[in-house]
Parts: structure tokens; C-alpha cells; sequence
């Protein structure tokens, strides 16, 4: 499942797309003007408070490392503040160069690496830890994954192999997707509702299946089929990831009050978010969505300012680009910027339909080629699907 998401060559595309913001100070008119506001004290950043005294007192426990990079990680990813990714790898910074550092560190790394869009970053982390314990399960799935959202299946499925022998379910899976992935659309779909049966099941297992189930049926351009497995997904699962793909699907579907009632308070406030609750909101005219839109641009803005976090915002910028400010020509630089690195088949359709709405031809043709090359199949793509 592709859960997770700089390197060079976005951070050398977002270079010719724009230029970069950080090269300009910031310069506040007056002592009222806000240049950035910060994280309010209390709850997450107590618990952060706390645990950076207990490293302080004990540099080398791993233990305490570990948990305060999980927790600056797990609010980089609600908050959307790729600093605080930046300082979960700090955490960790005691055991940059050992020559051995501990299992949990280096997956750790690698998740952080994953979420800064860092994907050879995070393969080469996985790597190390397989070198250390070849059969890791988490390592082996993760590594798919990472595969996987670079389109290069072929690696992916080497992992998934690697761990179809000691986790059989979760490789079947795997290579399951992977063969959805290049259009072997009828034997995958029947391989995942094969293993829905499975007995005894992983927790989540129903719905990490039903989850790769809608995906596959939204590249297969059965919209109707692929919300009812998200949807049975959302009972079982209520994680953002499942939300998000439930109320994109609900979007495509214009199917706008579904999708509305989804993004009510209990989802929070995050970019990714706040990103869906403006589409919806200037779809239904609701009177609050020019303020749902400023907001976002406001955060967006304040996020390009820091060159580290641009890569893992693309993909938002470029919707928003498209489906929010009608600025069809930035979001197909910002949609191109993206695919650069990351692959997944939503990055395609993506800078599919801002070409499209550029009306450019040949950046359609370019989508399409590019798929086949890697050998996705997808049926929101123009033309064949752009499949193999």
C-alpha cells in the first residue's frame, strides 16, 4: 500500500519551475505583519519537551531517540511541517556513520527519509537494515513500497518475493498490486478477494486489502466499484490515508456532501486536509471556501520557503493549482515537477488532467510514454491508459 511518501532531481525541477523563494529574505512592512505562525504549546510539543530532556540526559539510549523522532515524525505528517521531519532525523543523529547502528534506527531513517519524498535515501536505509537481519518483514514491505511509488516494479517485486517467504499473505499481496499495477487487472482483483478470507487475519488486514482493492478498480476506471471498497475500508480502518482516497474517489465522483461529511472536525486541520475541505467547499459554494483557499495558499507559501520541504508538497501545490485557482499552466509545472520522482499512478492521472486542462498535447503524449516506459496501466490515462 502505498502509504508513505527530496531528492535531486525534484529539488532540480522544482529549480526551473520556480524560482527559489529562499533565496529572497523576508522583510516584515511592520511590527504587526505575521511571517509564520508557529505550533501552539501543549500536548505533542509537551511530550517532545520531555523526551528531547530525557536524550539531553542520555544521548546514547536509542529507546528515548526513538520515540521522540516517531513523535516529531507523527506530527510532521499531521501538521505538514517538514521541519519537524527534519528534526525526527536529528533525533537519530547520534548514529549517522556508525558502522552498525541499531535495527530500529535505521527503519526508522527510513520512514523519515520516505515522508521527505527521499525515496533513495530510504531504499539505501532499508538496505543497510537487510543487510543486518535479512528477513524483516517491515524492511522487506517497506522496500516494496518505496519501489513501488518509483515505479520500478521489477525491484518491488523482488522484495515482495523476499517477504512472501516469511510473510506470505502480506507478499502475496504485494506482488498482487504490483501485477494491478501493469494492467493484470482481472487475476490481481481475484488474488486480493481471495486473501480478504484469510485465516487468522493481521490486525488491519480487511482493510489494507479493501484499500488496494478501490485503487485497483480506480485504474481500471470503475469509480462506483472502487468507492464501495474504500468505503468498507473506512469502517474497518478510520486512518487518514483511507480518508483521503475514500473523499478523492467521492470527489472524481462529484458525489460533494459524501465527501463534505468526511472532512468534519474529528479529521483535523492538516494541509492535506484543508486542501480537500476547499475543493469541496468551492464545489458545493459553500461561503467559507475563499477562506479554506487563502489558508492553504497561505501555508503553501510558507512551506516554500524552507527548499527542504517544496518536494512533499507537489503533489497539493499542483491541485490546488489546478482545481482551486483554475491555473492550469502552474499546476502542469508543478504536476511535471512531481512525477519527476515520485510515481504512484495518482501522480500520472495528475499531471494528465492538467495537461489537459492546458490544453498541451504534448505533455499528454509525454504522460502517457512515460507510463508505458515504466509499465503502468491506467485507465484515467488518455489514449490506451498508457498501458503496456
Amino acid at each position: 500500500m502505498n502509504r508513505i511518501l527530496c531528492s535531486v532531481p525534484v529539488l532540480l525541477a522544482l529549480w526551473l519551475v520556480t524560482p527559489p523563494s529562499h533565496a529572497t529574505p523576508v522583510h516584515p512592512g511592520s511590527d504587526d505583519q505575521v511571517v509564520e505562525t508557529l505550533p501552539l504549546v501543549g500536548g505533542p510539543a509537551r511530550e517532545q519537551r520531555e523526551l528531547r530532556r530525557a536524550l539531553a540526559a542520555r544521548p546514547g539510549d536509542a529507546t528515548t531517540a526513538l520515540a521522540l523522532s516517531r513523535a516529531l515524525l507523527a506530527q510532521a505528517r499531521r501538521d505538514g511541517d517538514a521541519r519537524l521531519a527534519g528534526q525526527a532525523l536529528g533525533a537519530l543523529a547520534r548514529w549517522n556513520g556508525a558502522a552498525r547502528p541499531p535495527l530500529e534506527v535505521l527503519l526508522q531513517r527510513a520512514t523519515v527519509h520516505q515522508h521527505l519524498h527521499d525515496f533513495e535515501g530510504a531504499a539505501a536505509e532499508l538496505e543497510a537494515a537487510l543487510r543486518v537481519a535479512p528477513e524483516q518483514p517491515q524492511a522487506l514491505l517497506t522496500l516494496a513500497t518505496v519501489r513501488r511509488v518509483q515505479a520500478r516494479y521489477a525491484d518491488s517485486d523482488e522484495a515482495c518475493r523476499r517477504l512472501e517467504a516469511v510473510q506470505a499473505l502480506y507478499g502475496a499481496a504485494c506482488l498482487a498490486e504490483n501485477a494491478a499495477l501493469r494492467g493484470h487487472l482481472s487475476p490481481a482483483r481475484a488474488r486480493l478477494l481471495g486473501l480478504l478470507g484469510a485465516r487468522p487475519a493481521p490486525p488491519g488486514w480487511q482493510g489494507w486489502l479493501r484499500t488496494t482493492l478501490g485503487e485497483l478498480e480506480q485504474r481500471a476506471g470503475r469509480l462506483a466499484t472502487a468507492i464501495e471498497h474504500f468505503q468498507a475500508a473506512w469502517q474497518e480502518t478510520h486512518d487518514p490515508y483511507t480518508r483521503h482516497a475514500l473523499v478523492d474517489a467521492l470527489i472524481d465522483a462529484r458525489r460533494w456532501p459524501e465527501a463534505e461529511a468526511l472532512l468534519g472536525p474529528e479529521a483535523g486541520d492538516g494541509d492535506a486536509v484543508l486542501l480537500r475541505r476547499a475543493i469541496v467547499a468551492r464545489s458545493l459554494g459553500r461561503p467559507e471556501a475563499a477562506a479554506l483557499q487563502a489558508e492553504l495558499a497561505s501555508r503553501q507559501a510558507q512551506a516554500a520557503l524552507r527548499p527542504a520541504a517544496q518536494a512533499v508538497h507537489l503533489r497539493e501545490q499542483a491541485r490546488r493549482a489546478l482545481e482551486l485557482e483554475r491555473d492550469a499552466a502552474r499546476a502542469l509545472a508543478l504536476a511535471r515537477a512531481n512525477l519527476a520522482t515520485q510515481r504512484e499512478a495518482t501522480d500520472f492521472v495528475l499531471m494528465d488532467r492538467a495537461a489537459r486542462a492546458a490544453g498541451d498535447a504534448t505533455a499528454r503524449a509525454e504522460v502517457a510514454a512515460l507510463a508505458r516506459r515504466v509499465g503502468l496501466f491506467d485507465a484515467r490515462l488518455g489514449g490506451d491508459g498508457g498501458g503496456p
